[in-house]
């Protein structure tokens, strides 16, 4: 009798709370309402995708023009809905994603852990990125760096391996392919595709630069390990060299540091995420509103009532 009782009390709790017309319960309910459809939203996402986070937001211009600032990326498992390909192998076979051969990936540099809600003082940890995966670079071997003059605005048909002479002009050292001749006389300019390394500052003359063509350059040291080296379509070079505070150089990227690939993107969708703290404090806000608004018209409402009942008396 005692436990028909206790659950009696819980579900009579229970109805009060679903039925109650106090402001702040409703306020509570709406927000509970909101977390069980945010939480579904997200369960579902997981259990298509397969990874987490599922959605990713494009924050800066490095996927520029196949992916803008603002866009609202969808992430699958690696092997997800289709075979994974670096861009090596998707040139090998003709396929191309998001504009140019091979897939992108989403990665955690350096291992580093990803703030999923990036909090002040609460949640740390380093944005995941979102690159193209370029080939796999083996451990042992140097990582090569890949260079795209034209950056995202066209695909070169291959990566034709660059070198480093021997002539140095304002303290930066001439890269070439081909055949170069340290005598030929080189004026620095504005089209000059210009690097800086941990072991030095290189300069690709324009006069060099052959026409649609990219280069790849295998001058880094040798990898401790397997990996992607990794490039944004609207970056002149490969990631994989290059520093991030906190990280120090970045490394190829390792299997257990792919978070998974692009399946297709939202366009302008994405900057509610980049908001997100600031949308929900809006959508409370709204909410309490809301609330205070209908409370207001049940006042009013019950006024008159009230009234009459005092004159019948």
């Amino acid at each position: 009798m005692a436990g028909e009782r206790e659950q009696t009390g819980i579900r009579a709790r229970i109805g009060q709370f679903r039925t109650s017309g106090h402001w702040a319960v409703s306020l509570v309910r709406d927000i509970l309402w909101l977390v069980a459809v945010v939480g579904g939203i997200a369960l579902a996402l997981y259990l298509i995708c397969g990874t987490w986070p599922a959605v990713v937001t494009i924050e800066s211009e490095s996927m520029v023009p196949h992916m803008n600032v603002g866009d609202l990326v969808v992430v699958v498992q690696k092997d997800r809905y289709g075979e994974f390909r670096t861009w090596d192998e998707g040139r090998s076979t003709n396929t191309t994603k998001f504009g140019d051969y091979g897939d992108v990936i989403i990665y955690q540099p350096n291992g580093a852990p990803n703030p999923v809600i990036p909090i002040p003082f609460i949640s740390s940890g380093v944005h995941a990125i979102i690159h193209r995966a370029m080939t796999q670079a083996d451990a042992g071997a140097p990582v090569p760096t890949y260079i795209n003059p034209y950056r995202g605005q066209h695909t070169p048909p291959g990566y034709l391996p660059l070198s480093a002479s021997t002539m140095t002009i304002d303290g930066y050292t001439v890269l070439y392919t081909g055949t170069f001749k340290a005598t030929e006389k080189i004026v620095l300019g504005k089209k000059d595709l210009y690097l800086q390394t941990p072991d030095g500052r290189y300069v690709l003359p324009a006069d060099l630069i052959l026409p649609g063509a990219g280069y790849v350059w295998a001058h880094g040291e040798p990898s401790v390990h397997d990996g992607y080296i990794t490039k944004g379509d609207n970056n002149i070079a490969s990631d994989q060299g290059s520093t991030i505070n906190g990280l120090g150089t970045l490394e190829p990227v390792k299997e257990e540091w792919v978070i998974g690939k692009a399946l297709f993107a939202v366009p302008l969708v994405g900057y509610l995420p980049l908001h997100i703290v600031e949308v929900t404090l809006v959508i409370l806000v709204l909410l309490a509103l809301h609330e205070l608004y209908l409370r207001s018209k049940e006042e009013k409402a019950q006024g008159p009532l009230k009234k009459a009942g005092k004159k019948r008396r």
